[in-house]
């Protein structure tokens, strides 16, 4: 016999994944169409394989270059201030991750560079000039505070790059008044992210869950936010960051590890499609995100030192 509340789970899981995955086919035929002389039939057909990953076809995935922040917020997602000291991380590893992660993909709709704040990376031209390179990404975004003025030449030509575009978190503690106008007079295409509250993820302790719990926390999961650092792809910020702070214990079969050189592209592409099957995975039990525990919270508030 068939449990109620599993199923009842399932089937919130499936229609949340199915509906985010809607809003991203959504945008993908969008993006096709913007340069005009499209054939109409032919995108739309070619955009449902978002649907099904073992097209090759991927959503949504973040990047982040450096655990430097401007800010110090209290409920940060990424847990950035959990970080004693700050760094970029290593741009040969970001290169060679993201190289590899291409290969294993077909098309991604789009890329999100973060930090910490991207604009305090030394990196952020490469780790850019390494996504614009490649025709698989149809838009690749860096998600900003606003708090830092970009002024390096090359950086700013760059991110003039039709496919770029500046995400602006707008918090009410931060003027980005300056970085607008930079970003008008270099004619740099960018989008301010009004944000009413934020939801807490709570503190990164096990909490000793079930695994009922766990399975019933994962499908209340919108699943949306793969994360990349230091070449391990994980299904969310809370497991990466959580992992490389050492919080969490490493488990490699909650990630793919796009370094490991025993594994052949192909070996990489089925652990990928692997994870997105995924029931839940241990950083679940390190958050509350999907529990009734999650509350909505001030943005950014910032912690005392």
């Amino acid at each position: 016999m068939i449990d109620g509340e599993n199923m009842k789970n399932k089937l919130f899981h499936y229609l949340s994944y199915k509906f985010h995955r809607i809003g991203f086919y959504i945008y993908a035929v969008k993006y096709d169409f913007q340069d005009g002389g499209k054939n109409f039939v032919k995108v739309l057909i070619d955009n449902l394989k978002i649907f099904n990953n073992k097209y090759g076809y991927y959503e949504y995935l973040e990047i982040p270059i450096t655990t430097k922040c401007s800010l110090k917020c209290r409920y940060c997602s990424n847990l950035i201030p959990c970080y004693k000291k700050p760094k970029d991380l290593d741009i040969n590893i970001l290169i060679s991750s993201i190289k590899t992660f291409l290969k294993c993909i077909n098309r991604i709709v789009y890329i999100r560079v973060l930090g910490g704040e991207p604009f305090l990376s030394n990196n952020l031209y490469e780790v850019l000039k390494a996504l614009v390179s490649s025709n698989k990404i149809q838009r690749i975004e860096i998600v900003t505070n606003g708090t830092i003025v970009p002024s390096d030449k090359k950086l700013l030509s760059l991110l003039k790059n039709k496919r770029i575009v500046v995400c602006i978190s707008e918090y009410n503690i931060v003027n980005y008044e300056k970085l607008v106008n930079v970003l008008e007079d270099n004619d740099i295409k960018y989008r301010i992210d009004k944000m009413n509250f934020w939801m807490d993820y709570g503190i990164p302790y096990k909490r000793n869950k079930s695994e009922k719990e766990l399975i019933k926390q994962y499908s209340r999961c919108t699943n949306v936010c793969k994360s990349l650092i230091n070449g391990e792809l994980h299904l969310c910020p809370r497991s990466s960051h959580g992992t490389d702070l050492g919080i969490i214990k490493d488990n490699k079969d909650d990630y793919l590890d796009l370094l490991d050189k025993k594994m052949n592209i192909n070996d990489k592409k089925r652990k990928l499609n692997m994870l997105l099957k995924k029931k839940y995975i241990i950083a679940c039990d390190y958050c509350d995100y999907g529990t009734n525990n999650s509350k909505k919270v001030k943005v950014a508030e910032q912690l005392r030192k």
